[in-house]
């Protein structure tokens, strides 16, 4: 999910001996949609990876790439805009970004005249930092899919894209509540490679039943009600929607299996069942969540 994430519906909760397996939604990381910043000036960096053209004699230098392995202290309104030109500060300061990669655009979608908004600019620096955040990462796919933490990028702004620059800065954040970012440790490279540690404190937890309405996603260090102790995948990248029978009631079944083996018992708990709709599907979601709730 670098997600990158979607929203689920629910269905009715269903009881099994002692037991009670409540079928409803789960998001893992949602991330606000990418906005304009054209007010903000260009930021000063440097970095061996990526370039900037040559400017227009009429136009001021391109700024140069940001440097990677830079921290800074954003928040959740900046993860939402196009470009950020928010100081870097010492990563062993309190810090909620790192900049983990920075790449270039190719010419064939970045040429002279395009908007940095436009869907190919977008989606072409979205899918090189989704692409680099799982390498840099680690962990498996299942891992990845539990913890808070994702990946966001900036662009220059318009001005500077214009005179030439063409970099993305790839950007790991941590979502601990609602519209709140988390503070980094000051390394990042491997951290899911170690995954009990990492999901222990980026962890992907709910304050009440997953996907109620008054229900909020926030890390596990955060006061919670359920904990998300399984990421199932449901099929392949390129596999067809598996039908509502197969994701929600065989999907079910293989939760309460993962639980009563994690627990040691077959009975006496209560757990939640979350998983994709056709739709999500379609955007890409295929993980379903298998919730445990706190008895304590």
């Amino acid at each position: 999910m670098v997600a990158m994430l979607a929203r689920w519906p629910h269905s009715p909760a269903i009881t099994i001996g002692a037991a009670i397996a409540v079928i409803t939604l789960a998001g893992g990381c949602s991330l606000p949609s990418k906005q304009s910043a054209n007010a903000d000036p260009p930021t000063p960096g440097t970095s061996d990876r990526a370039t900037s053209k040559k400017p227009s004699p009429s136009l001021p230098p391109p700024p140069p790439p940001p440097e990677v392995g830079s921290c800074r202290q954003l928040t959740f309104v900046d993860i939402g805009r196009y470009s950020n030109t928010t100081p870097t500060t010492p990563c062993g300061k309190p810090h909620t970004a790192q900049t983990f990669d920075v790449a270039t655009l190719p010419n064939k979608i970045a040429f002279e005249g395009v908007q940095i908004k436009n869907d190919a600019i977008q989606q072409r620096a979205a899918k090189t930092c989704r692409t680099a955040f799982v390498r840099y990462i680690g962990g498996d796919s299942a891992t990845r899919a539990r913890v808070r933490l994702t990946v966001t990028y900036f662009l220059p702004n318009q001005a500077g894209f214009d005179a030439g620059a063409r970099w993305v800065r790839c950007e790991i954040v941590a979502l601990k509540a609602e519209r709140l970012l988390a503070e980094l440790p000051r390394e990042l490279e491997g951290l899911l490679d170690d995954g009990d540690a990492a999901v222990a404190k980026f962890g992907l937890c709910s304050t009440g039943e997953p996907g109620m309405e008054r229900s909020r996603l926030v890390m596990c260090s955060q006061p919670h009600t359920y904990r998300a102790v399984g990421a199932l995948r449901l099929g392949a990248g390129d596999d067809a929607y598996p039908g509502d029978e197969r994701v929600s009631v065989r999907g079910k079944q293989r939760c309460e299996d993962l639980i009563v083996d994690l627990l040691g018992t077959d009975g006496g708990f209560t757990y939640s069942w979350t998983y994709p709709t056709a739709m999500d599907w379609q955007a890409g979601q295929r993980f379903g969540f298998c919730w445990h709730k706190r008895t304590t």
